[in-house]
């Protein structure tokens, strides 16, 4: 009796992790030009489509079936000055403080800092008129910049703090998995 409790215990536990696989088919993920890929669970509804930019760079644009949902823009750089940069944790306070006027000198700004599941540092700059959000990061001498911008088809001029937390929340699951 006991086996018999156990295996339909077993198989129930079976059944709870594969519907939550199931959750979690929308991945997004990016090959950076084979060194690493770049991996996040997609919000609800929303695809992804990656092009090589001429100057090496990856863009990706992240747009919802829903027409009044903002897009997400990735772009992702190769820069020599975060060569030996593994992470954005990995600046100093100085560092940090440059990167940050490069926000604030040309746009009116507020800055604030989360982090990833995986322990990733996240800059998050909200433009004080809600005209878009940045979401910020380093991984391997690579800049990850998420520029989310309201859609003409949305029928805003700004974004609202619900969708900004949403791709802060759609970043929070960022992967980084090395090539092998």
């Amino acid at each position: 009796m006991k086996k018999i409790v156990a295996v339909m215990l077993c198989a129930a536990m079976l059944l709870c992790c594969a519907s939550a696989l199931a959750e979690m088919t929308n991945i997004g993920t990016i090959n950076v030009h084979g060194a690493f890929e770049a991996r996040c669970v997609l919000p609800e509804g929303y695809t992804m489509e990656t092009s090589e930019m001429e100057n090496g760079g990856l863009m990706s644009v992240i747009t919802s079936k829903d027409a009044a949902k903002p897009a997400l823009i990735l772009s992702i750089m190769f820069d020599d000055m975060y060569a030996d940069v593994e992470k954005l944790n990995d600046l100093d306070d100085e560092a940090i403080a440059h990167l940050e006027s490069t926000f604030t000198d040309e746009y009116d700004v507020e800055i604030t800092y989360t982090e990833t599941a995986h322990g990733t540092k996240l800059l998050v700059a909200k433009e004080l008129n809600g005209e878009f959000a940045d979401v910020y990061t380093i991984y391997m001498g690579h800049e990850f910049e998420f520029v989310l911008i309201p859609t003409e088809e949305g029928g805003a001029d700004s974004l609202t703090e619900e969708q900004i937390q949403l791709v802060i929340e759609f970043l929070s699951n960022l992967e980084f998995v090395t090539a092998e």
